[in-house]
């Protein structure tokens, strides 16, 4: 028999993520209300996300922890232990790499994979059912898989039964299946698309399926509006991309302050902390930025966002640093700040970026090459931990 024309894609969902693995390290918090959070000491933390007991009390991510607390009195928090979250994503990974070559991780907890190579040799229900029990007793987690023909499909058939359900949807299911769910619930519609979807009548996935003024939304929300209706009608053609989340699309870092930070030295000193992370990271990737981007929320949770793009993209923390103190006393109006971000996007891999050289920088540049040249010399022939480039006073 040939190739099957047909796909079967599982998306696999692990079940409140950070709380299971936190209950891998202390089984006896199974049972308990179990929040996850970045600031553990701090009255001003989130929940980043809580375990399903914790849910029943209404505790959800995003809240803030003295708000959860409130709801649930004897609830446990446990900060972010993000090593540990890497390594169990990694298990995960290679366990599902033991079933297919064809496998895509959406995000530290999800990941598609393209079994149709194993339809002749077990059937996909018991084979999610062989992947769900695995995953269960190698990393003691649970999960949630949906079983489809396509990306968009397995997505929202693995939402529909957490924790721990598997869920199979097909073509000839959309119309008593998915297209009576709200909207809102669309894999792809954001928070601000689906009031203005409402506004035009656009209550239900099937309501957009069968919505006669197609030119009218295209118009409203551009091209993602037709690809919201071919997937709504169950025709995403995307394939399963292994590759795709090897490279980050935008690298950054943010910090929730202890307190209010109302004193613009305390502010920037934070701001240049997460220039070195973001920098750190970009040279860990070979990566040079184009844009970037400060994010401020201060103390009634409004948040402003501002970017700026340059020619020459870069990557050193004197680089980033100017760039995000002048957008910070650009817009920052003297209010109390909670939270302060740095992000990069348009980024580009190290052997594109081709600085133009000419009469007033290419001494300047010939210089830091030389140096370069000289630091790589004695690192090969002493070791990495010898020297390193300083960085301008007052750096960390």
């Amino acid at each position: 028999m040939g190739t099957p024309i047909f796909r079967i894609i599982f998306h696999i969902d692990l079940n409140a993520f950070f709380a299971s693995c936190e209950t891998i390290l202390r089984p006896e918090l199974q049972n308990l209300p179990l929040a996850i959070t970045g600031e553990k000491s701090s009255k001003r933390g989130i929940v980043v996300t809580a375990n399903y007991v914790a849910r029943q009390y209404g505790v959800h991510s995003a809240m803030p922890l003295m708000q959860a607390k409130k709801k649930c009195p004897h609830l446990v928090v446990a900060s972010a232990n993000f090593d540990l979250y890497r390594k169990i994503s990694q298990q995960f990974i290679q366990l599902l790499h033991e079933y297919s070559d064809q496998v895509e991780k959406a995000s530290i907890d999800e990941a598609y994979v393209d079994v149709t190579h194993l339809y002749q040799e077990i059937h996909p229900l018991h084979l999610a059912q062989q992947i769900q029990q695995r995953i269960l007793n190698e990393l003691k987690i649970g999960c949630s898989i949906g079983v489809a023909p396509n990306k968009f499909l397995a997505k929202m058939a693995s939402d529909m039964k957490k924790p721990n359900g598997i869920t199979v949807l097909r073509k000839r299911d959309l119309p008593h299946i998915l297209w009576p769910m709200p909207i809102e619930e669309m894999f792809g519609v954001g928070k601000a698309s689906s009031p203005k979807l409402k506004q035009l009548g656009i209550n239900t996935i099937g309501d957009l399926v069968h919505y006669k003024d197609v030119d009218k939304i295209e118009q409203l929300f551009g091209h993602h509006a037709l690809k919201w209706i071919e997937n709504a009608k169950g025709n995403d053609q995307n394939p399963i991309n292994p590759n795709k989340y090897e490279v980050p699309s935008s690298i950054g870092h943010s910090t929730t302050f202890s307190k209010d930070y109302c004193f613009d030295e305390e502010i920037k000193a934070e701001a240049k902390r997460m220039c070195i992370k973001t920098s750190n990271r970009l040279k860990k990737y070979g990566l040079y930025a184009k844009t970037i981007s400060i994010q401020l929320k201060d103390t009634s949770f409004k948040q402003i966002t501002r970017s700026q793009t340059v020619q020459v993209p870069i990557q050193s923390v004197n680089e980033l640093y100017p760039i995000i103190e002048e957008l910070f006393d650009e817009h920052w109006e003297g209010q109390a700040l909670r939270l302060i971000g740095v992000n990069t996007t348009n980024l580009v891999n190290t052997n594109k970026v081709t600085q133009q050289l000419n009469l007033f920088n290419y001494q300047s540049f010939a210089s830091e090459e030389k140096l370069n040249q000289t630091i790589q010399q004695i690192k090969t022939k002493h070791g990495t931990h010898l020297i390193q480039k300083g960085i301008q006073k007052g750096q960390k």
